[in-house]
């Protein structure tokens, strides 16, 4: 004999749904760089799978395609990395066997300084007895330095840990784009045939607004590496090619990718040239990123995200501050992904009128303290049949 079914009424199952949630969001909070290092995976997965399919339309096996997918890629980011690093590598090296480089730098800088009108004389009238005074007075304790070599070797450990994460993502979006056929019928197997075929509708609407975003972001960062290549050169010369490179690689970031390619380009013009050829090279990067700001993003990416630019900013700067510039890297690739979601549910989804309200607006009362006509009249009969 089975025991009777239990009916579980719908006050306790909000409540259960409410713990649930709870519980999601605390098991969310703690292991948010795992889900992180998951989710980036799969956007850099969806991202590479259009070239997958490409190459297996071209009777490549699925394996070697991934696998040439990735190479490609990976070799792409080291020559890329190999051609900044190495001309810095030799232009420190040269600055340390030639410091009187920077120095006359510096020399010719202050001087500059000194012509200025009243900046000038500020300058030359500081004592140097003063300033070296000043300078031993605020010299590092040794407690600040011991904090200070202890905050650099977890700065090394952070680093470590960050290439660790992106080897990690690598894997896992392997992993996806390699047995992606068997993930998708599993997944699908789970969500109920009602809604399979808007889910697979779904999956691939995301897909294309997420490859049409990548292919705009690539040929932005094209534009911007070459014009800031086209600044450096017409300017100062010197380092073109890595100042190039630098603002395209940097124009991945959104809002703040702009300033950070800039900054290079102004060093460098301030100590070779001096202070009126930066001045230079910083009106010509603001006049490049008004051209970006007005002109080539709204071309350029058009209506690849479909998002307000402040939804775009706010999206970055929480990204920036959970995960650094990872996160910053990919919060457009999100905003893009839950954008386009959002779009086809708003078109696809149709929602069944309530048939009550759940608030409703009480009957108009006659106010307490004035007597109905009724009650006037009652009154009035039976004060007059007392009489």
């Amino acid at each position: 004999m089975s025991a009777k079914k239990l009916v579980i009424s719908t006050y306790l199952q909000y409540i259960f749904i409410v713990l649930g949630a709870l519980l999601l969001f605390a098991f969310v909070r703690q292991l948010g760089g795992v889900l992180l290092t998951f989710l980036l995976a799969a956007v850099l997965a969806y991202a590479l799978n259009p070239v997958v399919r490409l190459l297996e339309g071209w009777r490549i096996p699925r394996v070697a395609a991934v696998l040439g997918v990735f190479l490609t890629l990976v070799a792409a980011v080291l020559a890329a990395l190999l051609v900044l690093i190495l001309p810095a590598i030799s232009q420190v090296q040269a600055l340390v066997q030639n410091p009187e480089a920077l120095t006359d730098g510096v020399a010719s800088l202050v001087e500059r300084t000194q012509e200025l009108p009243y900046v000038g004389e500020q300058i030359s009238s500081v004592d140097q007895a003063v300033l070296s005074e000043f300078v031993q007075s605020n010299a590092p304790s040794a407690g600040q330095v011991l904090n200070g070599a202890l905050g650099f070797i977890g700065g090394v450990f952070g680093v470590f840990g960050t290439i660790l994460n992106l080897f990690l993502m690598l894997i896992v979006a392997i992993y996806l784009l390699l047995d992606r056929e068997r993930i998708t019928r599993a997944t699908l197997s789970v969500v109920p045939e009602t809604v399979r075929e808007q889910t697979v509708e779904l999956f691939h609407v995301v897909e294309d607004t997420l490859i049409k975003y990548l292919k705009a972001q690539l040929l932005l960062c094209g534009i911007m590496g070459a014009i800031g290549w086209a600044i450096a050169f017409f300017t100062f010369r010197d380092y073109a090619l890595l100042i190039g490179l630098w603002v395209g690689v940097t124009e991945i970031i959104p809002v703040i990718g702009a300033f950070l390619g800039a900054i290079p380009a102004v060093a460098i013009a301030l100590f070779a040239g001096g202070l009126d050829q930066a001045l230079l090279v910083s009106a010509l990067f603001l006049l490049a990123q008004q051209l970006e700001g007005n002109v080539l993003v709204p071309r350029v990416m058009g209506g690849s995200v479909g998002v307000h630019p402040l939804w775009v900013l706010f999206a970055t700067l929480a990204a920036t501050a959970l995960y650094g510039v990872v996160g910053a890297i990919f919060a457009v690739p999100i905003v893009a992904i839950v954008a386009a979601t959002l779009r086809y549910l708003r078109e696809t989804l149709l929602f069944e009128r309530w048939r009550e309200s759940l608030v409703t607006q009480a009957p108009p009362q006659a106010p307490a303290n004035i007597p109905s006509e009724g009650e006037t009249l009652g009154v009035r009969g039976s004060a007059k049949g007392e009489v």
